[in-house]
């Protein structure tokens, strides 16, 4: 049915505009979901008002997960990995200098992790 296709516009390129489905909004909140250490990123932001710089974001992870990863690490791991793929998933916005990380508001993440 094309009711559940409903779409919203998205940047897929420079430059370029392409509609992504509710359907896949949904895949790709489904596919950031299972990692642990992003769900803990998406936890620590909503409690957070506003943007947060990454290494205040890994500092506060590193006091939350399991063995004390040291928070220099984290910083890289979130740079190269976490962010990007929350972001492309339009759970959180993060600046290209990659120095800013903000929650989206993103309900079904919401009602997710509430059930978590």
């Amino acid at each position: 049915s094309n009711a559940n296709r409903r779409s919203d516009s998205t940047r897929d390129e420079p430059g370029r505009n392409r509609r992504r489905t509710d359907e896949e909004r949904v895949d790709a909140i489904f596919g950031v979901l299972p990692d642990a250490r992003r769900r803990r990123v998406i936890r620590l932001l909503r409690a957070r008002e506003g943007a947060v710089a990454v290494s205040a974001l890994a500092e506060a992870l590193a006091a939350r997960e399991p063995g004390g990863p040291e928070p220099e690490r984290l910083v890289v791991s979130l740079r190269h990995v976490h962010l990007p793929k929350l972001k492309g998933a339009g759970v959180v916005d993060y600046t290209s200098d990659r120095s800013q990380v903000r929650y989206r508001d993103v309900a079904l993440v919401d009602r997710l992790l509430e059930q978590l």
